[in-house]
């Protein structure tokens, strides 16, 4: 434009368009630069106030949940023998309990065989084989149909004793029983153990031939096992076969009442708590009558964990909306700086509707108050708890703390219906939000709009002093004509220089 316009009146019209059109878009473009910063900040500091009000709203689910004041504690006075579990059923109570034995499961070692050694570089050897027939595994009496059992079928492709070995492996998940391979100076023989435990579920090995033994091949009944009345451990002198370990179940004393299970997982004893044994007692402690205190009671630590996250989560609502909504002096003449909602009635609405409910005294005996609770309010508007006067309404009055909390009519019930209407989708602080996107987008649309307007008043300038710029051009080229032929006319004196 600046090497178009001014050439024929020589003045810089370029500058002078430049300058109006800035003159004609400065006012609008300052005024949505203002409303740009204002509605974004504000959008901001409701994502800040939002974000904060979720946390206290995650406090208050927490504290509004019955099963935090249903569920049941069991600790123990010492470690290390057992642990305990307590349902909601389980009554507050003491026990004094005593782990005598631990179940177990059995362990045999078969009849031992000399297994041939491959040496080094040496031919192949084969291993001692056994007839073909079928291999039945029982924890307990075979003729008990509650017994466990696992039945093999021994051919050519597994009549060794690694072959048996992998075919029990094969199956531990589901028969419970498994093996390996030990060798000691007598040979080779297979270990069976089974983790189905308790008194008379101990191994013991029944074969079926269908072939007699041929071909060097040992009979299948030399791996019969019958478990003996008197555990006989197995021999590494003779090979024959023994007990490792005998089946056994769990012995405990509850208050000095003797109870015995298949399982180390004891349900139902004490009622409501489960038992999981891991380690029995010495012997010395129990001739010496040592006992394990088992106390169940009312989860208040939970419950004085919640309160003390409703507190902290408060606090800082409360520091966030203080930081929001405050007023902060620069300096004498200076405007102060203030938060981007100071003012806000959402934030007044909401800090008043919160307060309103935890000033609101309950009805009925007991606790009528968060202060009841060791809960008060500071100078400075934030919470605090006093762990003390918490623990004594949790001791005397648990049953009334539940009451005054917890539910609909429960101020943490009330609070969560309050902040629920401004935190829900479509809620109070969405909506809000909603409206200042579709304000800054408004406002990218306004820019849009005034860009096309300054380029038509940029077009229509540039046109306007285009035209001046010729008029004034032929009119200077006028002139110069005229001079020209009034100097060349007869008579005229020219003055001289």
């Amino acid at each position: 434009m600046a090497g178009i316009l001014g050439v024929g009146s020589g003045i810089d019209i370029s500058s002078i368009v430049k300058a109006l059109v800035d003159a004609e878009r400065a006012p609008k473009t300052a005024q949505l630069d203002r409303l740009e910063k204002k509605s974004t900040s504000t959008l901001s500091a409701v994502g800040t106030l939002r974000s904060s009000l979720s946390e206290f709203q995650t406090s208050l689910t927490a504290l509004n949940k019955p099963s935090l004041y249903s569920t049941r504690t069991a600790s123990l006075s010492a470690s290390g023998n057992l642990s305990v579990a307590a349902s909601e059923t389980a009554a507050s109570g003491s026990y004094a309990l005593q782990v005598k034995q631990l179940a177990v499961g059995s362990k045999i070692g078969l009849r031992s065989f000399v297994e041939p050694v491959q040496v080094q570089g040496g031919p192949a050897v084969t291993p001692v084989s056994f007839t073909a027939g079928s291999l039945t595994l029982y924890a307990g009496d075979p003729l008990d149909a509650n017994s466990k059992k696992l039945e093999l079928n021994i051919d050519s492709t597994n009549n060794t004793q690694a072959g048996i070995r992998d075919a029990i492996n094969a199956k531990t998940a589901t028969s419970g029983f498994s093996a390996g391979l030990v060798t000691d100076a007598s040979g080779t023989r297979l270990v069976i153990s089974s983790s189905n435990s308790g008194d008379g579920k101990d191994v013991r090995v029944i074969s079926a031939e269908t072939a007699p033994a041929a071909g060097g091949s040992t009979s299948l009944t030399a791996l019969e096992f019958a478990a003996p009345n008197v555990a006989v451990a197995p021999s590494s002198i003779t090979g024959a076969a023994g007990v490792i370990t005998q089946a056994k179940s769990a012995i405990v004393s509850v208050d000095g009442l003797q109870v015995t299970r298949e399982s180390n997982v004891i349900d139902g004893v004490v009622d409501g708590v489960k038992l999981t044994l891991t380690s029995a007692q010495s012997q010395a402690d129990i001739d010496a009558g040592k006992t394990i205190a088992l106390t169940v009671g009312q989860d208040k630590a939970g419950v004085k964990s919640s309160l003390q996250k409703f507190v902290d989560a408060y606090n800082k609502l409360f520091n966030t909306t203080a930081q929001l909504t405050s007023v902060v002096q620069v300096g004498e003449g200076k405007a102060p700086v203030t938060g981007p909602l100071l003012g806000d009635a959402t934030v007044r609405g909401l800090q008043s509707g919160i307060r309103s409910e935890m000033s609101t005294l309950q009805s009925g005996e007991g606790i009528r108050a968060l202060a009841d609770l060791g809960i008060t309010s500071q100078k400075d508007g934030t919470l605090k708890l006093d762990a003390t006067k918490l623990d004594a309404a949790l001791n005397t009055n648990f049953d009334k703390v539940a009451g005054y909390l917890s539910g609909d009519k429960g101020l943490i019930g009330r609070l969560g219906s309050l902040v629920e209407g401004y935190t829900r989708s479509a809620g109070v602080l969405d909506q809000r939000q909603k409206g200042l996107q579709s304000t800054i987008s408004g406002i990218d649309k306004q820019r849009t709009a005034l860009d096309l307007r300054i380029a038509k008043v940029q077009e229509r300038l540039v046109n306007q002093y285009t035209a001046m710029d010729t008029l004034v051009a032929r009119l200077k080229k006028t002139s110069e004509n005229l001079t020209s032929q009034l100097a060349s006319l007869p008579g005229l004196v020219k003055k001289s220089n």
